[in-house]
């Protein structure tokens, strides 16, 4: 996989890439799993398996470069997640549809989003989506020149991460690494 790259001035501060043979088999995997999704027996997990599908492919455009499809699929996602009250996914598809709009230069609808995806993920005690929400968010402040507001995010994220025995914390403090000699 290609990676991130914390460079900081430079668009996207850390974004997230994968070589374009891995975006189309992640595309594919995902699309393919919401077919499945939505052509599965109806039961009491049907409507959240279809939900849970279309976050995970609408993660998967966001990452192949396709913000708009993946805003266009993770917007409704989120009103669906909402009003069934499906907390769990309501707080990773506002995660998702905020980094595609990030990403798709709607800025302050994405601040909105992570904010609401961050005071979700802490209001239900969710570790795992508050470090992936810290991360994100911290990209944004960055992108949007808010670096110091971006570090606080990155070092909390951090302190999650490790607490956790987290992989990403190497991404982390890349990020923070980034910050720091560009100050």
């Amino acid at each position: 996989m290609s990676g991130s790259s914390f460079v900081v001035g430079q668009p996207h501060f850390g974004r997230y890439t994968r070589t374009p043979a891995e975006n189309a088999e992640a595309v594919a995997d995902t699309r393919a799993d919401l077919t499945s999704a939505v052509e599965a027996s109806p039961g009491d997990s049907a409507g959240a398996a279809v939900l849970d599908a279309a976050v995970d492919l609408a993660e998967a455009l966001t990452i192949a470069g396709h913000e708009d499809e993946a805003v266009a699929l993770a917007g409704p996602a989120v009103l669906v997640a909402r009003e069934t009250g499906r907390d769990e996914s309501l707080r990773w598809a506002l995660l998702v549809l905020a980094t595609a709009e990030h990403y798709a230069d709607a800025m302050p609808a994405a601040e909105t989003h992570f904010r609401e995806a961050l005071d979700l993920a802490r209001a239900a005690g969710d570790r795992v989506a508050e470090h992936y929400t810290l991360h994100h968010l911290g990209r944004f402040l960055v992108d949007a020149g808010r670096t110091e507001e971006g570090a606080l995010c990155f070092t909390a994220c951090l302190a999650i991460r490790e607490e956790l025995g987290e992989p990403r914390a190497e991404s982390t403090r890349a990020a923070l690494a980034a910050l720091t000699d560009a100050s």
